[in-house]
């Protein structure tokens, strides 16, 4: 009983972290709707605090980091002078600590000082990969509650240098951002006190030529964020135009622009290069600046102790002048840092906006995952009321133009018209791609708009003419949706969709990786596999959008035959080409462009009389 009561609280701690970690990226998406943009920094802090192990201890380990560091240079000069003090009874004596203790402290310092740089590194990276997942998930997940309109103007390609290239930038740049700008200001700061201990009037040099040097370094980074933005969003164009050529290779082989594509591609890249160019040039002048500071630096350390004590104290010169030399270098150190850091900054920066520009837009429906009415019956009715459409990418375009239909259960209706008429807005509408423009889907009853989008489309299937064939398996694809499906229910769906034998013929046979989008599969194999989805999942409503239009004759018939089987009792919306795969449906409805609906009747009805069906009929045996 107590290990079911602990495993009870254990299963509470979880959920309690879960919601903790939802409500940190819901607080960053509401924060950047607000502001209408979304700031690096937000992400920093917001979602650092979610993993506040990695980011609380990071921060802690930079600054022990930052004070050792800083505090080596002193170190050195208290072991100098008490190797003096000790060995020639010069120098100072601090603490009566003999100047081999001191090496030994050195020593521990230096210890202490590598651990504190191997944890940071190592909790940075951590760090970083996870707030980089983290804003690739909430992308995704963003994209994936967008309705289809969103995709009508988008490449591919651009959407995806956000999704993977924005957010590897922006986790490869937090680490850095985080440890440089905790560690810069300290390490001035601790490493002013530190040389300021050791002589004060030659630190004051040291001190104010790194300090100038600084404010140099932070004017030449300070141009970098503009140029970024600009380099994101001409590389994303380039990539989404890449993407889309290599997903249309069957175009590209079969017309042998294979050289104009090469040279094209090669033509779309300049301005990418030519944006760099501002940037080559300030990276120019700012790491030479860089490389002269340590030299700069000590010259004028050595000029100033050479003023001072080189004539009457050549003791207390040569005493001071090897920690102030260290001490400079590492004053220098945080020069590097924010050449680093401010350009990162810049680049993380820029790809954070890019991001923003997707996660911005709010989806014109939901799926009412969270909210919905739970549809848990049979398809009964199926009504569409006062229906009046126009695409949200068209508005000024009249799809459909008052429409209203009932769909009873067990019966099949086909919808037949010239393109552009109207027929697969159908299917979108019954599958919610889309909401009416005006008018009601209602499913027994109960408008589409309210239910759970995921509990009715448990009930439906849906095959559209260009079948949609994902990166996997044959079993991956056939049980896609369904994923509870056996492997041997999936053979049986393969065999009543005539695929079996083809997949068996291959080496790999259900394992074959069928590549990206199908590629390895003609257009009728595609359709068969998507039929054989549809037939496992056995759905209550069938909505076949040119199922069958990528297959010969022969074996059309005989998915025909499995598919007439599979309608026994459902209902069916059939989208049709091929008026002789409809010739038994219940109730055939012709459409056309801007008028709608302009016959109805069964197929012997219809071929009986002059008219729209009539001549669809005519010109396809023509």
């Amino acid at each position: 009983m107590i290990k079911n009561n602990e495993s009870i609280e254990s299963e509470k701690v979880k959920e309690n972290s879960k919601e903790k970690k939802l409500e940190a990226v819901d607080k960053l998406l509401k924060l950047a709707k607000e502001k209408n943009k979304l700031k690096l920094i937000w992400v920093i802090f917001i979602l650092g605090h979610k993993f506040g192990g990695y980011f609380y201890f990071l921060i802690v380990i930079v600054l022990i980091n930052s004070i050792l560091m800083s505090a080596n240079s002193y170190l050195i000069n208290i072991t100098i002078q008490q190797v003096l003090y000790d060995l020639a009874n010069r120098g100072h004596n601090y603490w009566d600590i003999p100047y081999w203790g001191w090496m030994i402290i050195c020593v521990i310092n230096l210890i202490l000082l590598y651990l504190t740089t191997y944890w940071r590194s190592i909790t940075g990276l951590k760090l970083g990969v996870r707030l980089e997942v983290e804003m690739r998930l909430l992308i995704i997940k963003r994209l994936l509650n967008q309705d289809i309109s969103y995709y009508s103007d988008k490449k591919t390609g651009e959407i995806m240098t956000k999704v993977v290239g924005d957010t590897n930038v922006v986790g490869n740049e937090i680490p850095g951002i985080l440890i440089w700008g905790v560690q810069v200001p300290f390490v001035l700061v601790f490493g002013s006190i530190s040389i300021l201990l050791i002589d004060l009037q030659v630190a004051a040099t040291s001190i104010a030529v790194v300090y100038l040097l600084t404010i140099v370094i932070f004017f030449f980074s300070s141009t970098y964020k503009k140029r970024n933005k600009k380099v994101r969003e001409v590389i994303s164009s380039i990539n989404g135009d890449v993407i889309d050529r290599l997903g249309v290779i069957k175009l590209i082989k079969s017309t042998a622009t294979r050289t104009y594509e090469e040279k094209r591609i090669r033509e779309i890249h300049r301005p990418y290069i030519n944006a760099f160019k501002p940037i080559t040039r300030v990276d120019g002048h700012m790491f030479a600046t860089l490389v002269a500071s340590d030299i700069i630096c000590n010259i004028l350390v050595l000029i100033t102790a050479i003023l001072l004590y080189g004539n009457n104290d050549i003791e207390r010169f040569l005493s001071i002048l090897i920690p102030i030399t260290s001490a400079s270098i590492i004053l220098t150190r945080p020069l590097w840092q924010i050449a680093a850091l401010v350009p990162g900054i810049s680049r993380a920066g820029a790809s954070t906006q890019q991001i923003y520009e997707v996660i911005k837009k709010e989806p014109i429906l939901f799926d009412n995952e969270e909210d919905g009415v739970i549809f848990d019956q049979s398809i009964n009715l199926i009504e569409f009321k006062n229906i009046k459409f126009n695409y949200p990418e068209k508005p000024n375009v009249n799809i459909l133009d008052n429409i209203n239909l009932v769909f009873e259960k067990g019966k099949s209706y086909a919808f037949v018209g010239e393109t552009g008429s109207g027929k697969t807005t159908i299917s979108k509408l019954l599958m919610r791609f889309y909401d009416p423009t005006i008018g009601s889907v209602l499913i027994n009853n109960k408008d589409l708009k309210t239910l759970n989008l995921k509990s009715y489309i448990k009930h439906v299937g849906y095959v559209e003419q260009e079948p949609q064939i994902i990166y996997g398996n044959v079993y991956d694809n056939v049980r896609y949706g369904f994923f509870q499906a056996t492997d041997e229910q999936v053979h049986e769906a393969c065999k009543k969709a005539q695929i079996d034998k083809i997949v068996t013929s291959w080496p790999e046979g259900y394992n074959t990786v069928l590549g990206e989008r199908g590629l390895l599969l003609s257009g009728g194999q595609k359709q068969r596999l998507v039929i054989a989805r549809i037939i496992l999942k056995n759905p209550e409503l069938l909505i076949l959008d040119e199922a069958t239009s990528a297959l010969d004759n022969i074996v059309e018939k005989e998915i025909q035959a499995q598919l007439n089987e599979l309608m026994i009792n459902k209902t069916s919306v059939i989208i049709a080409h091929r008026l002789t795969t409809i010739k038994n449906v219940d109730k055939i409805y012709v459409l056309s462009p801007g008028k709608g609906i302009v016959q109805s009747g069964t197929y012997k009805e219809l071929i009986s009389i002059d008219g729209h069906f009539k001549n669809l009929h005519d010109a396809g045996v023509n």
